[in-house]
């Protein structure tokens, strides 16, 4: 029984990891958008923004802890996402969009929030799509793997 219940347990945790994933990227995506607001409409810094804005993902609380400790900011965005337990493909994402937020004038953030909103969404639609094909997947090959480690042992 406990072999069954562990290759369950490996399986909806597999599936769990991607449905976290398509979180996290959701929650970055409505970070993106209200910062490409608060750009164009109040010319916030980027510390406010963070602060303001960065609830949603744990990266980005401390991203906003660090400006009242004077760190620097693409150091610990880069520290945050490194620790987010995303996909490499989604950290590559991420750190490109840390690398170049607040380094230009407002045209060129709301452009960069724009790029990065099209790429996040492209990878958000592909995590969707890995969720669907892969969770049921999973689930299914946990059991049936705990089942027959459980019949092998028998």
């Amino acid at each position: 029984m406990f072999l069954i219940a562990a290759g369950t347990m490996a399986g909806y945790m597999e599936s769990h990891r991607l449905t976290l994933r398509v979180e996290q990227l959701e929650k970055f995506l409505k970070f993106l958008s209200a910062a490409q607001t608060e750009i164009r409409f109040s010319a916030l810094p980027v510390d406010q923004i963070v602060k303001r804005h960065g609830n949603g993902l744990p990266f980005l609380k401390a991203c906003g802890a660090c400006f009242e400790n004077g760190m620097d900011f693409f150091t610990v965005w880069q520290d945050g996402v490194d620790r987010s337990g995303m996909s490499d493909k989604d950290k590559d994402l991420l750190n490109g969009f840390g690398r170049g937020f607040g380094t230009s004038d407002t045209e060129g953030q709301i452009s960069h929030c724009s790029l990065y909103y099209e790429l996040t969404s492209l990878s958000l639609k592909e995590a969707k799509e890995e969720k669907d094909r892969k969770s049921k997947l999973y689930q299914m090959f946990g059991i049936f793997s705990g089942m027959a480690a459980a019949l092998l042992l028998c």
